[in-house]
């Protein structure tokens, strides 16, 4: 008998089983709800950190361009192509685009000279205003003349400063013909000549004159931001992934334009206008302009960035709800959706206007 009871297991009953199970399935569940919830958190997180990083990304690029608006420029002006052949107008460093408030997002044209790649033209050799070439002498090491000088390919633009035109310092700017490292005479930026019957630069450099001895230049950038948010079948935005573009060519928008970051939802401008005093004040709102006339570009001070970043799907559980918000004079948005959104704003000071105002 003693033996038989130490053989003895006792087993679970029914009832123990049960709880067993239930208490196993409640922590499941608990787990299960936790686990969803912080998926859930991670996948918001990461769309809200793509959206930060494309806003900062954006107006980056934004901010050093027309931080360098001017760069080069004759008193905030180029002359030559993208000028006009009929009038003698000339390309302002700045040109302002406004949606007209509730129409849509604004646009921006910046012009300036390339720092990186500032030359000074041969001293030896005198160009007529009609040329078709300009000469750098690519043995001036200070400069680093061999290396720059391979960097000019066709289709770029040539911008050059003439510090010795008659009456006033000028820009001229010229596409270029030819990769200049495949020139028979090394150092030799081949140009467009039609240049020369544009009214606009024929106005300061006729072809009976020449240019002078030594210019500064460098590439001509001729910079057009807008964003695509359309299925016009042009660029590759559309109104569920709006991009925000870069124009080289001054004919956006262009199945040629560069996408630099997705969406950017809206994207206005205002500017900070010198009100003929010295108390202008670019921290008060009234002194801001949603346009201005490309003959003030002389009294551009600032030059205020506000964007939206949106998500790039929406909230995939559909827990949360926004509207575009109204930024400079676009209005807030009519309808809600899903998205989510990211204002960011910064103030951009024209330096190279300013400098030529003090001149």
């Amino acid at each position: 008998m003693h033996l038989l009871q130490r053989g003895y297991r006792r087993a679970f009953t029914l009832i123990e089983l049960l709880l067993a199970i239930m208490i196993s399935s409640f922590v499941v569940i608990a787990l299960y709800g936790v686990f969803v919830t912080l998926s859930r958190q991670l996948y918001i997180q990461d769309m809200k950190m793509e959206m930060h990083q494309n806003s900062r990304f954006a107006m980056e690029i934004l901010s050093r361009s027309i931080r360098m608006a001017g760069f080069g420029s004759a008193n905030g002006y180029v002359y030559g192509t993208f000028g006009s052949s009929g009038d003698g107008s000339k390309l302002p460093a700045v040109i302002a685009y406004d949606a007209d408030g509730n129409n849509g997002q604004d646009a921006i044209t910046v012009v300036y000279m390339e720092p990186s790649l500032v030359m000074d033209s041969d001293r030896g050799t005198l160009e007529t205003c009609d040329t078709d070439s300009i000469y750098f002498n690519p043995q001036w090491d200070v400069s680093d003349h061999f290396v720059k000088i391979q960097q000019y390919k066709e289709g770029d633009l040539l911008m050059c400063q003439d510090y010795a035109a008659i009456g006033n310092v000028e820009s001229y700017l010229w596409p270029i013909t030819a990769d200049a490292a495949s020139e028979t005479t090394f150092g030799t930026i081949s140009i467009d000549d039609s240049v020369a019957s544009l009214s606009d630069y024929s106005d300061v450099c006729s072809s009976g004159e020449n240019l002078s001895p030594v210019m500064r230049c460098s590439k001509g950038q001729v910079i057009t931001f807008y964003i695509d948010d359309d299925d016009d079948g042009v660029g590759p935005g559309s109104e569920d992934n709006p991009v925000l573009m870069m124009d080289l060519n001054f004919d956006y928008p262009d199945n040629e334009d560069i996408p630099l970051v997705d969406n950017i939802e809206d994207l206005q401008f205002e500017y900070c206008m010198d009100d003929g005093t010295d108390t202008t004040d670019c921290h008060d709102r009234p002194n801001f302009d949603d346009d201005f006339a490309s003959a003030d570009i002389e009294n551009l001070w600032t030059v205020t960035i506000t964007l939206i970043a949106r998500s790039y799907r929406e909230d995939p559980s559909y827990l949360h709800t926004s509207t575009r918000p109204k930024i400079a004079n676009h209005a807030q948005a009519s309808s809600s959706d899903n998205y989510f959104r990211e204002v960011a704003a910064t103030d951009v000071t024209v330096r190279n206007l300013r400098l030529i105002s003090a001149q």
